[in-house]
């Protein structure tokens, strides 16, 4: 009896745990959603944007089922319930794992699909980018970017030339001052010399692209989702072990 006791609470804690994770995945789905902000304009690809606050929100109200469904089963030593979780849980587990073999089966076929572009990113730049002193979300949104990774752009400096909508409002300026190297990490931190930075002296503008900084960022955490996917794996295999069985020892 210990050890059921034991068993059932711990499947209840996890399955609280499940629950508030569940929540917060739904509440980021609705968040982006609903997009109270003007999210989705920050960035280029707002269709794959969307599906995945879609995606997040429909993963959030399942897990939230699933921890709702374990903690009622644990509490109130039902067996039908439990059976439930375990079948849900034991389909979740079959369906990751399919999807874990068949990507790392097709991963090299998959791989052009999978790749982002960095001219959707640079076209987007070119035609919506203001300068510095603009005030809609989506300049604002890159002058923040740029400032805080100390990068100019998605390529490098170029990216302000003729054609684009930056050049068009600002013809005397060749990149905007968020370009420009500063005494902190702050956007309100006093530029290095601005005459130096449009001459591109070395150590007063950023060379390097947005594109290629955020790329050598994630090279460094690339082994967090597949870390993250055994734990998830490995928690499930739990949970499955422990509804199984309090469902052969519940009355």
């Amino acid at each position: 009896m210990g050890v059921l006791s034991c068993m059932k609470y711990l499947m209840f804690i996890f399955n609280v745990l499940v629950f508030a994770g569940g929540t917060c995945l739904a509440g980021v789905g609705v968040w982006v959603a609903v997009d109270p902000a003007g999210f989705q304009d920050i960035v280029a690809t707002k269709a794959v944007l969307s599906a995945g606050a879609y995606l997040l929100l429909a993963v959030g109200i399942a897990l939230s089922l699933l921890g709702f469904l374990g903690c009622c089963g644990a509490l109130r030593r039902s067996r039908p319930l439990l059976l439930v979780f375990f079948i849900l849980v034991s389909l979740v587990f079959i369906t990751q794992l399919v999807g874990a073999i068949l990507f790392l089966v097709h991963w090299k076929q998959m791989a052009p699909i999978l790749q982002i572009q960095p001219e959707l990113f640079l076209s987007e730049l070119r035609r919506n980018y203001r300068g510095d002193e603009s005030t809609e979300v989506f300049s604002t949104a890159w002058n923040t970017l740029m400032v805080t990774f100390s990068c100019c752009g998605v390529l490098g400096p170029e990216d302000f030339g003729n054609g684009s909508r930056f050049q068009e409002l600002h013809p005397g300026m060749p990149w905007p001052r968020v370009c420009c190297a500063r005494d902190g990490l702050l956007q309100a931190g006093e530029l290095l010399g601005w005459e130096q930075c449009q001459d591109r002296s070395p150590g007063y503008i950023h060379e390097q692209g947005c594109f290629s900084t955020f790329g050598r960022t994630l090279q460094k955490y690339i082994s967090v989702p597949g870390t993250c996917s055994l734990a998830v794996l490995g928690i499930e295999i739990f949970a499955m072990f422990f509804a199984f069985c309090l469902y052969y020892n519940f009355d």
